[in-house]
């Protein structure tokens, strides 16, 4: 009984171990899946209209 006992105290202690450790969890989406965004594209930022400067109108 007593080898039972630390068995079970020493899996308990691992696997307190395992969840302080690392990183957090990802989020997990309503369909159970753990898709991640992958290429993602920078916000294109705001530009003022450019301008000719030789002078010329249209």
């Amino acid at each position: 009984m007593k080898k039972l006992t630390v068995t079970v105290l020493a899996v308990c202690l691992v696997m307190l171990a395992e969840s302080c450790s690392g990183n957090p969890p990802e989020p997990i989406l309503p369909d159970g899946s753990h898709r991640v965004p992958v290429n993602r594209v920078p916000p294109v930022p705001l530009v003022s209209p450019v301008t000719s400067t030789d002078g010329a109108r249209s």
